[in-house]
């Protein structure tokens, strides 16, 4: 659907719409703007149009509004209304894209810089590893070395279990269920404290709140005494679905300012992580950043 929106979209910028379907297309496009979120609540609202039409209302979008009264066909309205989301369920679904996906990937940039700050040895491991990870794409990452990227992806882990953006998983039984001993009813809210696991000591050991990324030099099932203890994007069917984006992004901004620059922690730092529905630094992380100089990158 997406490309199906861009496509479209590029190939009215060179053509006047002609047919009355065009035009209702551009008014309705000319309503909800030109962003990205704009052209999908218009393709929404073209698609419920060209619906209705064919559930017998001409009229369209209009009747949509007042369905209730309007319709006959009840069966065509169930399922008109499983098949296509509404404008303000399309808009908060997309409100929280945004915030899952941009909240805890600053968080978690946020916190992998300070403890680079803190530990030179590994922020210096992860450098080299990244220049020479780009010493033949001219200091720029590349999708298909990002997997090379060992060391970072280890730190990246390690912040994640340390400093875990969502602190508390959520889930609601929809049906009676048993897990060992534990009977759980239906409607019961279930609360998941992944912080505090990922800090027990005795799934993670003696050194379970110190920072220490080679714990997942063999994998995140052998890092610890429970292969599922590691739960930074949730567990199971209902895990986060951008996560491999979330690992591939923070992966590529942290090669290219690590193979650039170096960082050191301001004085004025004051450790005092909060958790403010994520787990965040109260008073920020200044960090010192100095400009590094290197003869493998020929950019540099």
């Amino acid at each position: 659907m997406f490309m199906e929106i861009i496509t479209s979209r590029m190939s009215r910028v060179f053509l006047n719409p002609s047919t009355q379907e065009e035009k209702f297309n551009e008014t309705v496009s000319s309503r909800y703007g030109h962003d990205f979120l704009g052209l999908v609540l218009a393709e929404i609202d073209i698609c419920k149009q060209k619906a209705m039409v064919n559930l017998g209302h001409p009229h369209g979008c209009k009747n949509i509004i007042r369905r209730h009264h309007m319709f006959q066909n009840k069966t065509g309205e169930e399922e008109l209304e499983e098949r296509i989301y509404s404008s303000q369920h399309l808009m908060d679904e997309c409100k929280t894209f945004f915030f899952t996906g941009h909240e805890t990937t600053w968080l978690l940039l946020t916190w992998t810089f300070m403890l680079l700050a803190s530990y030179p040895s590994w922020q210096e491991r992860a450098r080299e590893e990244a220049i020479i990870a780009m010493k033949n794409t001219f200091g720029l990452p590349q999708f298909d070395m990002l997997s090379k990227l060992q060391v970072l992806d280890m730190i990246l882990l390690e912040t994640l279990r340390l400093y875990t953006p969502a602190t508390i998983l959520a889930r609601e039984a929809f049906t009676d269920i048993k897990v060992g001993n534990l009977e759980i009813p239906k409607g019961l809210s279930v609360w998941v404290p992944v912080l505090a696991i990922h800090h027990d000591k005795d799934i993670w050991g003696e050194d379970a709140n110190e920072f220490k990324p080679e714990r997942f030099a063999n994998g995140v099932s052998k890092s610890c005494k429970h292969p599922m203890a590691f739960m930074p994007f949730s567990f199971g069917p209902r895990n986060c679905v951008g996560q491999n984006f979330a690992m591939m992004e923070a992966k590529i901004v942290l090669s290219l300012l690590l193979s650039r620059f170096s960082f050191e922690l301001s004085p004025s730092y004051i450790h005092a992580p909060i958790c403010i529905l994520t787990l965040q630094p109260k008073y920020g992380v200044p960090i010192i950043v100095r400009r590094i100089k290197s003869d493998t990158l020929s950019i540099i």
